[in-house]
C-alpha cells in the first residue's frame, strides 16, 4: 500500500522503507503494548462509549474495521491522548478557534501564558534536558544525551528563531501538534521535522508487525501515508478518555462573548443617542384612509435606520455609512391642528459611566484565563515580598498550570531524544527506567516561583540546623557531638539536585587542588629564602 514504508523519495527514485529499528521502537517505552492490547478482555472507556462489538463502528468498510478499533483499544491502554480525527467538527472548530484568537483580549492572555511558560535564555535556549530520579548514567551515555539534546534542538530551528515559543502558541489555540521525525539513509539519526496537520493523522495497529502506526489521508490513495509511531510526534491538549476542551482557547470563547455583548451595547447606544433630534409636527389637514397608510410607509422608510456592527474590526455603521450625523430632523404631518411644534427628542438609557456589568463580565473571562487578576492590573502591578506572606495562592496555582501544560509540551523534544538515545545505544532499550529519567528543565521567569523555591529552602537549612544542635551526645571528654552527621542530615532534608550537589564536590576538590599547589609554592618560596641567607 502507498505509505513511507514503501514509496520512493519526492527527489529521487531511491526506494525508501522503514528499519527494524525504528519499528521496534514504534512502542516509545512500551515493550509489549501489542500484547497488551492482543490480551486486553475488558471493554475499555473509548471501546464502549463508540460502540463495541459493532462490526462497523467508525464508518469503515469491513477490512479496515482493525483500525479504528485498534486506535480505541490504545486510547484505553497507552495513548489516552485526544486525536482530532475522531471529532467530524474539530475542522470547521479550529478555524473558528483561529479567529476567535484573533481578538485583542484574547491575544493578550496567550501572549501571558506563552511568555511564562516558553522564557529564553541568552543562547535561545527556553529549556534544558536534565536526568532526574537520581540515575547513574554512563559518562558517554550522558555526554551523548547532552550532545543529541542540542542537536534535536537545533533541527527544529529553535536557536534561529522564536518559533518554539509560536509552536506553544498554536498548541494553545489548536490544541493539536503534529510532526514527522525524519532520520538518515540508515536510519541510524534523526536529522530534521516536518510539521504536519493533526488532522490527517489516525492511529493504528499495523497487522504485520503488530506495532503501533499512523495513518495520514487515510481512503486517499494519492496522499496515503503510514508512519510507524517512532516517525511521529502527537501532542494533544485534551485527552480522549475523560470531558476535556480541545484547546485552552476554547475555554474563553464564553466568558468573552459575554463580556463583549455588554461592550457593544453600551456603544451601539451611545452612539444611537449622540445625534441631537428634533421632531416637526406639520399639520396637512383631512386625509383618507389609505393616503395616511401610504404617509406613514413612507415616514417608516424615511426615519428607519439599520446598524450594524463587527465584532472583528470594531467598526460600527448606520445605514451602511462608517459615520452618523450630528443632528437629526424628523418631519411629520398632523391631521389636527394648526399651529406647527417643534421638539427636542432624547432618549434614556443606562448610566455610561457605570463600569460595574462591564467589570463584572471581565472578571469572568480573567477567571477563565487562569491568569492572576495582578497580572491585568496596570496600574497597581503586582510587588514581589521576600517572604513566604508575600507569595499569593494565585500565582502558585497559575505556576502549577503552567507546569501542567509544560509536561505535555516537552514531549515535542523529550520523544526524538529518547529515540536518538536509542539508536546509539541499543542496549538502553532493555532498561525500562531510562525513559522515565529523561525530561526537560524550562527556564522560569517567575518571580514568585523563585521566591518560594528561597524560602523553602531557607526553612529547611533552619530545620537541618535545629536537628543538628538539639539532638547532642557527650564524648568521654564531656564534648557535644551531633547525633546525626551533617552530611546525611543535608542528604535526607535538604534535596539537592544531584547535579548541584555534584558541582559542590568538583568546587571542593578544585578548591583543596588549588591549595595544595599554593601550599607547594610557597614551601618552594620559603627553601629559596633559605639558602640565600645561608649564604
Amino acid at each position: 500500500m502507498a505509505g513511507f514504508m514503501d514509496r520512493f523519495g519526492p527527489l529521487g527514485q531511491r526506494r525508501i522503507s522503514i528499519g527494524k529499528a525504528l519499528q521496534e521502537l514504534s512502542s516509545f517505552g512500551m515493550k509489549y503494548d501489542d500484547m497488551i492490547l492482543r490480551n486486553s478482555q475488558a471493554i475499555g472507556v473509548m471501546e464502549d462509549k463508540i460502540g463495541y462489538g459493532q462490526m462497523n463502528p467508525m464508518g469503515y468498510d469491513s477490512e479496515d474495521y482493525w483500525y479504528p478499533f485498534a486506535a480505541l483499544s490504545m486510547a484505553d491502554t497507552t495513548l489516552r491522548k485526544s486525536i482530532s480525527f475522531f471529532d467530524r467538527d474539530y475542522p470547521g472548530k479550529r478555524e473558528e478557534l483561529r479567529n476567535f484568537a484573533m481578538q485583542d483580549e484574547i491575544e493578550e492572555i496567550l501572549d501571558t501564558l506563552c511568555d511564562e511558560a516558553i522564557v529564553y535564555d541568552d543562547k535561545n535556549f527556553f529549556c534544558q534536558h536534565a536526568a532526574i530520579g537520581g540515575a547513574n548514567l554512563d559518562e558517554n551515555v550522558e555526554k551523548e544525551l547532552g550532545k543529541s539534546f542540542n542537536q534535536i534542538y537545533n533541527y527544529f530551528g529553535f536557536t534561529q528563531d522564536q518559533s518554539a515559543w509560536y509552536y506553544f502558541r498554536k498548541w494553545l489555540i489548536d490544541g493539536y501538534l503534529a510532526f514527522e521525525i525524519i532520520y538518515n539513509d540508515d536510519q541510524s539519526e534523526i536529522i530534521g521535522f516536518k510539521e504536519l496537520d493533526p488532522i490527517t493523522l489516525l492511529p493504528a495497529i499495523d497487522k504485520k508487525t503488530n506495532k503501533k502506526i499512523w495513518y495520514q489521508n487515510k481512503d486517499n490513495p494519492s496522499k496515503e501515508r503510514k508512519l510507524f509511531d517512532s516517525q511521529l510526534i502527537y501532542i494533544s491538549y485534551g485527552s480522549i478518555s475523560t470531558a476535556s476542551r480541545v484547546s485552552y482557547t476554547e475555554r474563553l470563547i464564553r466568558a468573552f462573548n459575554l463580556m463583549r455583548i455588554m461592550e457593544v451595547t453600551r456603544v451601539i447606544w451611545a452612539t444611537m443617542n449622540s445625534s441631537y433630534r428634533m421632531k416637526f409636527i406639520i399639520p396637512v389637514g383631512g386625509k383618507s384612509k389609505t393616503r395616511a397608510k401610504q404617509s406613514l410607509a413612507q415616514l417608516m422608510n424615511n426615519y428607519r435606520e439599520v446598524v450594524d456592527f463587527n465584532h472583528d474590526s470594531g467598526q460600527l455603521s448606520v445605514d451602511g455609512k462608517p459615520m452618523m450625523g450630528f443632528n437629526k430632523e424628523y418631519w411629520m404631518p398632523s391631521k389636527e391642528g394648526e399651529t406647527p411644534e417643534i421638539e427636542t427628542l432624547g432618549g434614556d438609557g443606562p448610566d455610561l459611566s457605570d463600569t460595574e456589568a462591564l467589570q463584572y463580565f471581565s472578571g469572568k473571562l480573567k477567571m477563565a484565563s487562569k491568569i492572576p487578576y495582578s497580572r491585568f492590573d496596570k496600574d497597581s502591578p503586582a510587588t514581589y515580598e521576600m517572604s513566604a506572606e508575600g507569595l499569593i495562592r494565585e500565582e502558585i496555582k497559575f505556576e502549577k498550570f503552567i507546569n501542567r501544560m509544560r509536561s505535555s509540551f516537552q514531549e515535542i523534544l523529550v520523544k526524538p531524544l529518547y529515540l536518538q538515545m536509542m539508536l546509539k545505544f541499543p542496549e538502553l532499550r532493555h532498561d525500562l527506567n531510562f525513559k522515565n529519567q529523561i525530561t526537560l528543565r524550562f527556564n522560569a521567569d517567575n518571580m514568585f516561583a523563585e521566591l518560594k523555591n528561597m524560602e523553602i529552602q531557607q526553612k529547611r537549612v533552619e530545620f537541618v540546623q535545629t536537628m543538628k544542635d538539639g539532638l547532642v551526645e557527650q564524648d568521654a571528654e564531656m564534648n557535644d557531638i551531633p547525633y546525626i552527621p551533617l552530611k546525611l542530615l543535608i542528604d535526607e532534608y535538604m534535596q539537592l539536585d544531584p547535579a548541584f550537589k555534584e558541582k559542590i564536590d568538583a568546587f571542593k576538590k578544585k578548591e583543596e587542588k588549588d591549595k595544595k599547589g599554593a601550599d607547594g609554592a610557597e614551601g618552594e618560596d620559603a627553601g629559596a629564602e633559605d639558602i640565600d641567607l645561608g649564604f
